[in-house]
């Protein structure tokens, strides 16, 4: 092709994440529910001889640093292919913020220039490239609602989520992963913890209210060093959220609402200085991959 061809990448959050411990290689295990919403940047590929990259809304970020980059020079290596594109990135998910924009823009690029280079790949089989981008970058070869194990990138699906309308608010601080899990004290056993994110997965296969289920282990050590990550979760449901809840280690909360109207009503709010409150919806398996490439 010779584009342009236009990509959603969408954003993510956890509906339950638990920390399990720490792992012989350094890494942390754990179980985590990721769940992907509308929210998205947007990735366009132009025809050229050589790869390019264009950023837009992410100052300070180096194109050799950015997981696009990356993505698109590791599927270029391991494919052999002999020619480039022109990748433009537009950024509206709030960077380091917990939503997984980063690894989202990622998965996006593998699956775009699958199709962009005409690549017969499928994408269990970009799997391994993704894995090795990013923990969670794996998640966003699928979409919809699933099970993430180890680091996050052995997944497995899960029945999706009635559809649901929620807010997401980025308090305008940035809360660095290495952090997140310095601050988190393990007080939980791992069968405890485990247990905990087995019962919530129960009751996303028996249609139980989940949302009064929805955990975040970073939450305890998070909130408290963060007020404006505290006081963000309490905008939500001061405004009537009926569940709010920590995306992955921070630093965006999200709140979810009986309606689109309600949760449009909170985005609309004035909001403090620094903030970002953006309306979504949930999105099923189904609906992540029509609306990819729609």
């Amino acid at each position: 092709m010779t584009g342009p061809l236009r990509v959603r990448s969408f954003a993510k959050i956890n509906l339950a994440l638990a920390v399990l411990g720490k792992r012989p290689d350094g890494f942390h295990e754990i179980r985590t529910v990721y769940q992907t919403i509308d929210l998205h940047d947007e990735i366009e590929f132009h025809g050229s001889s050589a790869l390019q990259l264009e950023c837009e809304n992410l100052p300070g970020v180096a194109p050799e640093q950015n997981l696009v980059w990356k993505a698109a020079l590791a599927l270029a290596r391991s494919t052999n292919y002999p020619g480039g594109a022109r990748i433009v990135l537009r950024k509206r998910i709030p960077a380091g913020a917990g939503l997984g924009g980063g690894s989202s823009n990622a998965a996006a690029t593998l699956m775009g220039l699958c199709r962009f280079w005409n690549l017969e790949l499928r994408p269990s089989e970009l799997l391994p490239l993704a894995a090795g981008l990013g923990s969670d970058v794996s998640f966003f070869l699928r979409g919809g609602t699933s099970l993430g194990i180890g680091r996050g990138e052995e997944i497995y699906p899960l029945p999706s989520v009635a559809p649901a309308h929620l807010a997401v608010v980025y308090p305008g601080v940035h809360v660095s992963t290495a952090e997140a899990y310095r601050r988190l004290s393990l007080e939980l056993t791992s069968h405890e913890a485990a247990t905990k994110i087995q019962a919530f997965c129960g009751r996303l296969c028996d249609g139980s209210n989940y949302l009064a289920g929805i955990f975040n282990d970073f939450e305890a050590s998070i909130l408290p060093a963060y007020p404006a990550i505290r006081e963000a979760k309490s905008f939500l449901t001061d405004r009537g959220a009926v569940a709010a809840m920590l995306s992955g280690s921070g630093s965006s909360v999200f709140g979810f609402f009986l309606d689109e109207e309600s949760a449009l009503a909170a985005a609309r709010v004035t909001s403090p200085a620094g903030w970002r409150v953006l309306p979504a919806k949930t999105l099923s398996h189904a609906e992540y991959i029509q609306f990819l490439f729609g």
